[in-house]
């Protein structure tokens, strides 16, 4: 369809089929992260085996699953969505007495909750907890009619017409007493849309313009063709419709009109609408002095960091000139040698010495200077950056929209996984079911099997590995070792051992038992010893995150951190990464916590090293 089209907007119909659909596609998922796409937002959900699913609730165009890249933001809406509702699991999606208004039931460690889409104008997001009460709503509403503000119990939106969910012959003929033309009978006297009052009169063998007074086999065939048209959203076949110079989304094939496009689902008729649409969105409560504060902070931390890297420059420098200095025979060499630097020249001038360590130590003292001007410098970096961070949040972010690509993953993402320096795919378990089925349906007669040397340990197996080189063989030992109980007891190195597939058993000897996720090694083992128990984390060309072996994550991450076990929760090590790798990558990345999360051993890591690729 040509962007020039114009589309008409959902009724209840549509939203009856979207509850089904969206209840069916994401129920026991669980909200992983949200995004702002100006008032609209972008839902990313996470299934039980691992599959992501993005979810549009649009208070303007509905709700529907999106394939399309988008790019997000994030408001101030969004931070307080995500402080209600990130982690929680999808129960439910339902629709309120077939209107514009979906429900959302989410439930989590704190309770049970309710997001809903309201799409009748001006349109509404509102959070519900216990009681029903609201939390959180996009916009306020204080009216006679109805109050939406928070604390108070939710009201649904105020329905003035009869639903076509309990028509009756009896509420069908009050409604066409009223009018004079059928048409406007049913328009005005239903919760009926134009486009489905056409095709309830088509159906019927009526026209807008025919008297409203029905006989008793006329009222008949009218009624039945709504109750035709309300039992066929059980079984939907949605599509678009063209309607004069417009397109209309219809949730039954109809009998009248001209179909433009069929699908099983809405959600692709919708994305295909209206995805582009949404970042001409205007975000709500944005103010426009934290854009201008953002880009102040961003040129004074360059500044900085240009400064920073001077100082650090030169203060090597000195040190190595203070080396030759303290070679120097004599006093006088020495002074000559400061003289023709240009760092140390006005050094000379102030020294009242004749001793070569004096000298020495003088240059020293100035290196040491620059270097305490470079920790200050870098303090205040810190300090930036945090700034930054909270006015960027703030501030509209139009143009510096994340771009939020949903990719097919690659059946091994589902495990632990990386790529080695030579290229072979490296692949772990994260528990014991996966390590049952990696070895099981996985493992192929060329790899190389890697444990650690110790109990608690995931399996990895190196795809291809009969050809591994020796480098490879520490960087799965590596990878194999920063994955197991090494990591949680602080362990600085363990070992690991590397065997072929035809070593590996899935019973042990006679008499002895093997858990669920346990096989038995038989024969030689050949191990690699004394391996640095840490693990990198970094962002792919892909967008992906990734992690495992230094060596191997530095040659696909631009921007990576490397850690060593450490004592503090693993969810406070997540944050710390993210922000790590937000502040090296920059803001064209879309990092979570719990994406990171998942790519990190059991417990809590010290960043140790950070790397950004400028080639990048």
């Amino acid at each position: 369809m040509s962007s020039e089209v114009t589309f008409g907007s959902l009724s209840g119909l549509e939203f009856r089929v979207l509850a089904s659909e969206l209840s069916a596609a994401l129920k026991d998922s669980y909200l992983s992260n949200i995004y702002s796409m100006g008032e609209n937002q972008l839902f990313r959900m996470r299934k039980p085996g691992g599959e992501e699913l993005s979810m549009v609730l649009s208070p303007k165009f509905g709700a529907w699953l999106t394939e399309v890249p988008a790019r997000a933001e994030t408001t101030e809406f969004t931070t307080a969505l995500r402080a209600s509702l990130l982690r929680t699991k999808l129960v439910s999606v339902s629709q309120y007495d077939l209107d514009r208004v979906l429900f959302v039931a989410l439930a989590g460690k704190d309770g049970e909750f309710k997001l809903v889409l309201e799409m009748m104008p001006p349109g509404n997001l509102v959070v519900l907890g216990a009681g029903e009460k609201v939390l959180l709503t996009l916009r306020e509403l204080r009216s006679e009619k109805r109050r939406l503000i928070s604390g108070i119990a939710y009201t649904p939106p105020p329905q003035g017409k009869t639903s076509p969910d309990s028509i009756t012959r009896d509420t069908l003929s009050e409604a066409l007493s009223r009018e004079k033309t059928l048409g406007k009978a049913l328009g005005r006297g239903l919760s009926l849309p134009r486009k489905y009052v056409d095709e309830v009169l088509a159906r019927a063998g009526k026209t807008q313009d025919d008297p409203a007074k029905l006989g008793g086999l006329e009222l008949e065939r009218v009624l039945a063709a709504i109750r035709e048209i309300i039992a066929g959203l059980a079984n939907p076949q949605p599509c678009t419709v063209r309607s004069g110079d417009r397109v209309e989304f219809m949730s039954i094939r109809p009998k009248s009109g001209e179909v433009l496009e069929s699908s099983p689902t809405l959600s692709p008729l919708l994305d295909k609408a209206f995805s582009g649409l949404l970042i001409g969105e205007e975000p709500v409560g944005e103010a426009l002095v934290d854009d201008r504060r953002a880009k102040a902070y961003q040129a004074t931390i360059e500044k900085l960091e240009s400064e920073k890297a001077d100082l650090a420059a030169r203060s090597k420098r000195l040190r190595e000139l203070a080396g030759e200095v303290r070679r120097s025979p004599d006093a006088a060499r020495a002074i000559e040698l400061l003289v023709s630097s240009d760092l140390a020249r006005g050094l000379s001038a102030k020294l009242r010495t004749d001793k070569v360590a004096s000298i020495t130590s003088a240059v020293f003292d100035e290196a040491k200077r620059l270097e305490g001007k470079s920790d200050e410098a870098e303090a205040a970096l810190e300090d930036l950056r945090g700034k930054l961070e909270k006015a960027s949040r703030k501030a509209p972010r139009g143009p510096r929209a994340v771009s939020l690509e949903r990719k097919k993953k690659e059946w091994f993402e589902k495990f632990r996984w990386f790529y080695t320096t030579q290229g072979r795919l490296a692949i772990g378990g994260r528990d014991a079911q996966s390590n049952s089925t990696l070895i099981k349906r996985h493992m192929d007669k060329e790899d190389t099997v890697y444990h650690a040397d110790l109990f608690g340990s995931p399996f990895f197996v190196l795809k291809g590995g009969s050809a591994q080189t020796e480098g490879e063989t520490r960087e799965v030992g590596k990878a194999t070792v920063a994955f197991s109980s090494a990591w949680k007891t602080g362990l600085g190195a363990a070992d690991a051992y590397w065997v072929a597939p035809d070593q590996v058993a899935a019973a042990g000897p006679s008499g002895e038992y093997l858990a669920h996720g346990s096989f038995a090694i038989k024969g030689k083992k050949n191990f690699v010893t004394k391996i640095a128990v840490e693990v990198s984390v970094g962002i792919d060309d892909q967008g992906r995150i990734v992690s495992g072996p230094e060596e191997s994550i530095m040659r696909v991450a631009k921007a990576h951190v490397t850690m060593i076990p450490h004592r503090e929760k693993s969810s406070d090590t997540a944050k710390k990464v993210v922000h790590e790798l937000r502040s090296m990558a920059g803001q064209s990345v879309s990092l979570g916590v719990d994406d990171v999360l998942r790519m990190l051993p059991a417990g809590g890591g010290k960043i140790v090293r950070r790397r950004l690729d400028k080639r990048a």
